[in-house]
C-alpha cells in the first residue's frame, strides 16, 4: 500500500495533478472529451464500500480476520525463531574462530569503508562475446552420416 493511500493524502495529490492537467481556456460542459476520460481512468477512485455485515455472515468475517491474524502471528514467531538461530550459530561461530585464529578473527569483524560483499562480485550480464560472431565457422563433417546426393 502506497503512502499516499496510508496518510490519506490521495485525493489531495489526485486532485493537484487533475488542476494542473486541466486545461485554462476549456469550459466544463464542452471541448474535447478525450481529456476528460482520461481523467476519469486514470484517477477516479472505484466505490469500495463494505456491505454491513449481521449475524451469521458478521461472525464468520470475524472468524476468518482472527485466523488471519492468528496465521500472520505465527509465521512471524517462526521468522524470528529462524533469525535467532541463526545468530547463536553466527555469534558461536565467531567465538570459535577467536579461540582458535586470532588473526582471522579481525579479519572477519573489520568492516572496510571500500569493499563490500555485493559490490565484489561480477555481475552477469547478457552482452554478446567479446570475440563476436565467427563467420567462418562450418560444422564438422561426421563420417557416419549417410550422404545425400
Amino acid at each position: 500500500m502506497s503512502l499516499f493511500v496510508r496518510t490519506g493524502r490521495l485525493s489531495l495529490a489526485r486532485q493537484q495533478i487533475l488542476r494542473a492537467a486541466a486545461p485554462a481556456s476549456a469550459p466544463s460542459g464542452g471541448g474535447d472529451q478525450r481529456l476528460e476520460i482520461i481523467r476519469r481512468v486514470l484517477f477516479e477512485q472505484p466505490a469500495k464500500e463494505m456491505p454491513k455485515l449481521e449475524g451469521e455472515a458478521l461472525q464468520q468475517h470475524e472468524t476468518i480476520e482472527r485466523a488471519w491474524k492468528l496465521h500472520q502471528n505465527q509465521e512471524r514467531e517462526s521468522r524470528n525463531r529462524s533469525l535467532e538461530r541463526k545468530f547463536r550459530k553466527m555469534e558461536a561461530a565467531m567465538n570459535e574462530l577467536e579461540k582458535t585464529n586470532d588473526r582471522l578473527f579481525k579479519a572477519a569483524i573489520v568492516k572496510s569503508r571500500h569493499i563490500t560483499f555485493p559490490r565484489e562480485l561480477k555481475m552477469p550480464t547478457e552482452t554478446p562475446s567479446p570475440q563476436g560472431w565467427n563467420h567462418e565457422y562450418k560444422p564438422p563433417v561426421d563420417a557416419t552420416a549417410p550422404k545425400s546426393s
